[in-house]
């Protein structure tokens, strides 16, 4: 159910019944062996696999996000959106989304950064739109600790802030994307150091050369379609819970 597929008239049929997945993603640098898109595909796939269980129905992804933070901003490609920006993009489909007859929302995000701009429209739209219940989830927090033990049983798992285009995302697209997946170029890499604060600009030492931030290797598409089941598992029982989807 990707709207930009369906028929303008299949939309208002469909609109105002089912929940109504916004992916929230990014352009931005995932190393040598993954392409510049890994933050939009990723919630995507996902939100296409939650509506093979739910009534639901996907809006186009926001394909930019807001800045990437840990040197990412230092890597050409890297793209992305003042926070304002952010803001008003996700507040304006939202509002014309809740127009047309849509009241379930599901954002589902696929940038660490993306949050807090992501939740300041939502609060913004809920001022104006009587009946409307939101949802937001990053598709990291929907992962047990019982699953990261698994993923992570060779390499250790080095915290969420540093698992960027290293096993889970590198993993994720072998899975969804293997296309896009360049495995000659799959590496291991770490920043030298890793401060408890941010520094602006990101000094050398702590954005590797690479921008792979963990252990990449370890990653495989088995891994991958685990890791995806297990998280679209988790938001479909959110969803029946929160959002009221009984399909």
């Amino acid at each position: 159910m990707l709207v930009e597929h369906m028929t303008w008239e299949q939309y208002r049929d469909e609109v105002a019944r089912r929940i109504i997945i916004l992916p929230v993603g990014s352009l931005e640098q995932h190393g040598p062996h993954l392409p510049l898109s890994v933050d939009v595909v990723i919630p995507t796939s996902l939100a296409k696999m939650v509506c093979e269980e739910l009534e639901a129905m996907v809006l186009p992804p926001i394909a930019y996000g807001y800045k990437a933070q840990g040197g990412g901003q230092l890597f050409p490609g890297t793209t992305s959106l003042d926070g304002t920006t952010l803001i008003n993009l996700t507040l304006d489909i939202l509002r014309e989304t809740y127009r047309h007859g849509g009241r379930r929302f599901l954002v589902l995000n696929g940038h660490y950064e993306n949050v807090a701009f992501v939740t300041e429209a939502v609060q913004l739209l809920l001022r104006d739109a009587d009946g409307a219940r939101v949802v937001i989830l990053s598709w990291w927090d929907q992962v047990s600790d019982e699953m990261v033990d698994e993923l992570f049983a060779e390499a250790g798992f080095p915290g969420w802030e540093t698992e960027h285009a290293a096993v889970t995302e590198t993993s994720l697209m072998q899975y969804f994307a293997p296309d896009l997946v360049r495995e000659d170029r799959i590496i291991d890499d770490q920043s030298e150091r890793m401060p408890k604060y941010s520094i602006f600009p990101p000094p050398d030492d702590i954005v590797p050369e690479s921008g792979v931030l963990y252990k990449a290797t370890y990653a495989s598409r088995e891994k991958g379609e685990k890791l995806a089941k297990h998280v679209v598992g988790a938001i479909v029982q959110m969803a029946r819970e929160e959002l009221g989807s009984g399909s």
